[in-house]
């Protein structure tokens, strides 16, 4: 949902995957969320992990375009035409694509699952996606999806405050610590919230892997600034 500027309600556009998600099923985990910069977009999820996996990628420097339940047609081993909804593929700002799999640990731990998805692998050609991943919930370091999800959470531009941050980035050099950054814009807790924006725009980059704190470490990206 984008709010404009004279106070009326933009709904997000109703999710485009080729497969309808049936949501609302007990004991399992099913829902949407909106993508991109303005809300613009809905999309449906079939897991947990799914959620995690695609606030991962969103998150993820180099990646332009996330697309879920993308559809596959494929010749099966009985020569038969058959279809497979990959979970996910993501367009990297060199347009190359990674098509994604993703699957509870225990059950890509059976063999009989290992061989459909290799199957399927072998079938993908290079004008569908360069690259084809398996991703279960052990693939996603806990690290990763705190920050994720902050991002997410967090991704709401406030216009003054966010430009109040960029002010106070515009000059760094070397490694920052966002307690410092934070003191210097002068917006206490809704500071620290736009430099978690900054680097969900890659604007900033994380020193290490770790959850975004106070007592984290970030250098400009100058490629972004």
């Amino acid at each position: 949902m984008l709010e404009m500027p004279d106070g009326n309600i933009v709904l997000p556009r109703p999710p485009q995957n080729a497969r309808k998600v049936a949501k609302g099923r007990r004991n399992h985990f099913t829902g949407q969320t909106n993508i991109g910069a303005d809300e613009e977009g809905g999309m449906d999820i079939e897991s947990y992990t799914e959620l995690q996996l695609l606030l991962a990628l969103l998150a993820k420097p180099g990646i332009v375009l996330v697309e879920n339940q993308v559809e596959f047609p494929f010749e099966g081993p009985d020569g038969s035409k058959q279809t497979h909804f990959f979970d996910f593929r993501a367009t990297k700002a060199d347009g190359s694509r990674t098509a994604i799999f993703v699957k509870a640990s225990y059950r890509y731990r059976q063999a009989k699952v290992r061989d459909e998805l290799s199957y399927i692998a072998s079938k993908v050609p290079k004008n569908f996606a360069e690259d084809v991943e398996v991703v279960t919930e052990k693939n996603l370091t806990p690290s990763e999806i705190y920050n994720a999800e902050m991002m997410h959470q967090m991704r709401r531009p406030v216009p003054d405050v966010d430009a109040a941050a960029r002010r106070a980035i515009r000059d760094i050099r070397g490694h920052v610590l966002i307690r410092d950054l934070v003191e210097m814009i002068g917006h206490a807790g809704a500071g620290f919230q736009a430099l978690v924006r900054l680097i969900r725009t890659h604007e900033l980059t994380l020193t290490r892997q770790e959850r975004i704190s106070y007592e984290t470490y970030v250098t400009r990206n100058h490629h972004n600034a």
